[in-house]
């Protein structure tokens, strides 16, 4: 998990003494969220939410790609920041944070073969030369990076690599500010995103460490797509059985897409005017509270507690 490199110094903004303060947002979803979410930071001023407050998506690392179940996804978090706070990190996350590099400066552009080629080539470094598995923790991250970066620059003439790379490791983390920062995890309550066994309750396991931790757990039962919905007074006349069990209706859609595309046309999952749904954002907050919002409810009855966050948001300085 990263923050992207313009985020890495904490900014002041209007003048002000005032440091901002980072929402972190962790989504489940890799497109929807993330778009939605640009356009609330875009539009923040204009819906009432202060400059100070700063939106950061955290994006996957390339070991973390395709993930979609959140209690992976938040343990993953936890272990970042673990690894920020003690300057720890292991292997895994050291090979995640070259990557990330190389991605940042085009040294991989487009090609998933090379970057499949090159994690590969890093990690049999790691057992075959290094004797060491992705679970181990680097004791000299200096040393790692140059044995790491001599293999693939004689391995694929990879050009551009800084000579610092391990100064940028060092750095990588996430920029979180305990006790002042807030770290929101975006979730989907589906049939496929959580276990729910009585021996193996993820749901639970995610609100109690959310909790412990300090961190906000926006949840949308279904999905996300229930959320843009209540953008809209139609969502009063959709199926609630339906809603909470949201069966395919064809073989890439479910009902709450299909009939968010029925309200919003031109509707995508990766491509939409998330703009003109963030303009009716106090719609959706007053028609979330005609749902469930409380989250520990949340799983398993259809509503969202995404307009309690925007409504932190504001609350906010």
């Amino acid at each position: 998990m990263r923050e992207s490199r313009t985020f890495a110094e904490r900014t002041k903004v209007l003048k002000s003494d005032e440091a901002t303060k980072k929402y972190f947002l962790v989504f489940e979803g890799s497109d929807t969220e993330v778009i939605y979410f640009d356009a609330i930071r875009s539009l923040s001023e204009e819906i009432g939410i202060n400059p100070l407050i700063e939106l950061i998506p955290i994006i996957r690392s390339f070991s973390e790609e395709g993930w979609s179940n959140p209690k992976k996804i938040l343990d993953r978090v936890i272990e970042n920041l673990r690894e920020s706070k003690e300057q720890a990190i292991s292997y895994e996350s050291l090979l995640n944070r070259i990557m990330d590099h190389l991605y940042e400066t085009k040294v991989i552009k487009t090609s998933k073969v090379l970057a499949r080629n090159i994690w590969k080539t890093m990690q049999q470094t790691c057992d075959e030369q290094l004797k060491k598995s992705l679970d181990d923790v680097v004791e000299d991250i200096e040393s790692t990076c140059n044995t790491l970066i001599g293999v693939l620059k004689e391995e694929y003439e990879v050009v551009n690599i800084v000579e610092d790379i391990s100064g940028i490791i060092k750095d990588g983390g996430i920029t979180y500010e305990e006790g002042f920062d807030q770290i929101c995890l975006i979730v989907d309550r589906d049939k496929d995103s959580f276990v729910s066994t009585p021996e193996n309750n993820q749901y639970k396991y995610v609100l109690d460490k959310c909790r412990e931790m300090g961190f906000q757990l926006c949840v949308t039962n279904p999905c996300f797509e229930f959320w843009l919905l209540l953008h809209f007074d139609e969502v009063f006349t959709l199926d609630k059985e339906k809603l909470l069990d949201n069966p395919k209706i064809t073989v890439k859609r479910r009902y709450a897409e299909d009939e968010l595309r029925k309200i919003f046309p031109g509707y995508n999952k990766s491509s939409y005017h998330a703009e003109v749904l963030v303009k009716k954002i106090d719609k959706a907050i007053e028609n979330e509270k005609k749902f469930c919002e409380d989250i520990k409810e949340l799983e398993h009855s259809v509503g969202s507690n995404i307009g309690h966050l925007i409504n932190k948001m504001r609350r906010d300085y």
